[in-house]
Parts: C-alpha cells; structure tokens; sequence
C-alpha cells in the first residue's frame, strides 16, 4: 500500500497533523495548512489517456475486382484508382515508373469528400498566389510554370471522442505595498484544481507518410457533411493514395490535439492570479472512434533553379498552402524600415510637443519595434506557408468544455519586504 509524505510548500520540512486545530503543522516555519489544499495538492492523477476504436473492415471482393493499385518504384507512394484508369505518374513526385500491385490488407474508406474545385480553378489559384506577396524569393518573380499538377484522393483517419482532463495549479497572488523606508511583498500561494470534459468530432490526421503533416494540417478545415459513402466509382479520373500510416500511428497526433485543445480550454477557467503554473494533470477518454475517409487535394509542383517547391489546395474549398520560404533579406529590409518609420515620426512628433527624451525616445522604440515584427509576421503571413495545427478547437462539439469540479483552496501566506535605498526613492 502506497504512502503519502506531506512537506511543507513554504520549506519543504515534514508536516504532522494537529488534532486540535485540524491542520498541518510545519514544526521549522510554523506554517499551517487546511488537510483540504494539502490533499488537493498531491491528488493523484488517474486515467489511461486517450484512446480510440479502429476500424478493421477491408475492401470487399467487389471493390478489389474494380480498383488497381500502383506502387511507384521512384518514392514507394502506393495509389490507388478506379479499373478503367491508366495509371502514368505519381502524384508525389511525378514519376512515371509506376508497377501494378494489389490493394489487399488495405483499410477499405468509408466516405469520400468529393471534389468542387476544378483543374482550371486551382491552375488560377496557382497563378494568383505570386501577386501581391513583398517576401516572395526573387526567383518565383517569373516564369512560374506548373511541372506537375494532380487530381488526389487523400487517406485519411477521423478521430472521435469524449475527453475528460483533471488539472491541479499552483496560483499565486502577489500584492506590494510601499512605505517610506520599505517595499513589502505579500504572495498569498493557492491549489487549484479544475476537471471538465470536452467532446471532439472528425479530427483529421493525414494517413499518408508522403505528405508532410504541416501541409495536410494547413488544408483544414474540410466539410464533412458533404461526404458521400465510399464507392470505387468516385476515384474515377483521379488517384487515391493508399494509407500507409495505420490509426495506432496516427492517433498519437489526434491525441496531441486534443490534449492541447482541452488543457488550454480548462487553463482558461482559471482567472484572479498573478501566476498560474501546471502541477500535474490527467486524461482519460470514452467512444474514441475513427473512421477511415478520402480527402480531395490538388498537388501542384514547380522547380526554381533544379528545386521542386510543393503547393496543394483543398480540393473541396480551394484553400491554399505550400513550402515556399521567406526571403530573410526583404524580411529584414521591411522591419527595418517598418522600425524606422515609426521612429522617426514618433521622435517628431516628441520634438514638436516639447516632450522630447532619453525616456520618451525609449517608448517611441519599443513601439516602433513592435510595429516592425507585425509588418514582417503580416507579410510572413501572405507567403501560406504548411504549419501545425496546435490544437482540434475546430472539431469541438456544440457546448464546448464543460466543467465538473472547481477548487480553489487557499495553501499559506508569504511576506518579503526589501528597504528602498535613497536612489530609488
């Protein structure tokens, strides 16, 4: 049987419990403490994580007899089309190299979100990317022609759950009070305990090892409600990739997500402190689901000077993302005359109202120094470059988080006081 040693939060010694009082007594500090807090405090966080359900039905006799598979011999990349459909590049890496194979053991998709953006649609939405974009590398200024453009049925794994999440703070409020001579600083330490639930629908994760997550991630969000069931008939004129990724593997990202989405949910209920620190915290789920499904993407490449840059769009709202850098240069020559600007016209108008000095000036900076990095981080902002999604806020159920327990115990009290030197005062 496991034991529990209290110590002190003010000095770390043993605490023993009072009769009396009903408290905790610090023999070295004299500190009390409420058994409440203190047991609050070292709660033991239970739950196994989150956890989901996987589908494991195959494709169908019927389905096999009406669909080819593909591996390309340059990549690896296993695709998938409808029979009648001649398979002649791959649309990862547009080589034509591409060997029959089989479509058994696979996950057989269970809806398809088909596609409403046409060839000629996302060719434009290619085209009108380079406008207009001050952090563009010289070397997309022109001559962007499309090396590869392809139709792709995405694999994809849908995430549902019920999540539950416990969490303990340290809180702390902090007052100071000044006198002639003394500055005294009062630290009043609290537990915090917070335990809410949140519910998550259709968190995609890509299923595909090809596609870099920041891409797939960046193409969000997709309406689900107009997914159709599965039909080898939908991937006709187009190539759908095999998962590769199995649901174990991309799981660990939907928990990720949820995690992020449900702490920072219940972080947000906690308001009144001065600091907020996490002491410890637990999760624990109930009907994870997951459902195998194919997204519409549009892969566009093009290569500057012997490099192939990647664009993709969302098959189904046109939304756009791609790896094009920033050229660090112009990024740095826009902040610099963002900060300048600013400055400058600040510094004037301090000189004009007579309030010019070392004081103001130093005000007048950090303002135009903030100025600068929203320019460039707006500019930066245009380029669409793939990022991660932090969390799954997107995918959060009507209702949102909803809260079962919230403690607030009050741990102890600590005075600091420092003399205020002459200079100061």
């Amino acid at each position: 049987m496991s034991t529990v040693a209290y110590k002190c939060p003010n000095c770390a010694s043993s605490l023993s419990f009072d009769g009396a009082s009903g408290k905790l007594l610090c023999a070295a500090c004299g500190s009390q403490f409420d058994l409440a807090a203190m047991e609050a405090m070292y709660a033991a966080q239970t739950g196994n994580g989150i956890d989901f359900e996987t589908p494991t039905e195959g494709y169908a006799a019927a389905d096999v007899a009406q669909l080819k598979a593909y591996n390309c011999k340059n990549c690896g990349a296993e695709l998938i089309t409808e029979g009648t459909t001649t398979a002649t590049e791959c649309p990862y890496c547009g080589s034509p190299t591409i060997l029959p194979d089989r479509i058994d053991g696979g996950i057989r998709p269970e809806l398809v979100v088909p596609f409403t953006i046409s060839k000629e649609q996302a060719q434009k939405l290619f085209e009108e990317y380079f406008q207009g974009k001050k952090l563009l590398p010289n070397l997309f200024k022109k001559d962007n022609r499309i090396a590869e453009i392809r139709k792709l049925y995405v694999p994809y794994w849908l995430f549902d759950c019920d999540a539950d999440a416990t969490i303990i703070y340290n809180a702390e409020k902090r007052h100071t009070t000044r006198t002639d001579e003394w500055e005294t600083e009062t630290v009043a330490h609290y537990i915090v305990t917070r335990s809410g639930s949140m519910s998550f629908e259709n968190i995609p994760v890509d299923g595909s090892v090809k596609l870099d997550n920041k891409i797939s991630e960046s193409l969000e969000p997709y309406d689900l409600s107009k997914a159709i069931p599965f039909s080898p008939a939908v991937l006709s004129g187009s190539l759908a990739d095999h998962a590769d990724v199995d649901a174990a593997e991309c799981e660990k990202r939907a928990v990720e997500r949820v995690k992020s989405s449900i702490t920072q949910a219940i972080r947000n209920s906690v308001t009144g402190y001065t600091s907020v620190t996490e002491r410890s915290k637990g999760f624990s789920s109930k009907g994870g689901k997951v459902t195998p499904v194919l997204l519409p993407v549009w892969l566009i490449t093009t290569v500057k000077d012997g490099k192939t840059y990647t664009f993709a769009i969302n098959g189904q709202t046109g939304k756009l993302t791609c790896d094009v850098p920033t050229d660090k240069g112009k990024a740095f020559l826009w902040g610099a005359g963002a900060f300048s600007g600013v400055m400058g016209i600040g510094a004037l108008i301090l000189h004009l109202i007579k309030q010019l000095g070392s004081g103001t000036l130093l005000i007048v900076g950090l303002f135009a120094l903030i100025a600068a990095i929203c320019v460039v981080a707006g500019l930066i902002g245009q380029l669409k470059q793939a990022s991660s999604q932090a969390g799954a806020a997107d995918y959060v159920r009507e209702g949102g988080l909803s809260l079962r327990q919230k403690q607030d115990l009050f741990l102890y009290t600590k005075t600091n006081r420092r003399k205020i030197e002459k200079q100061e005062q």
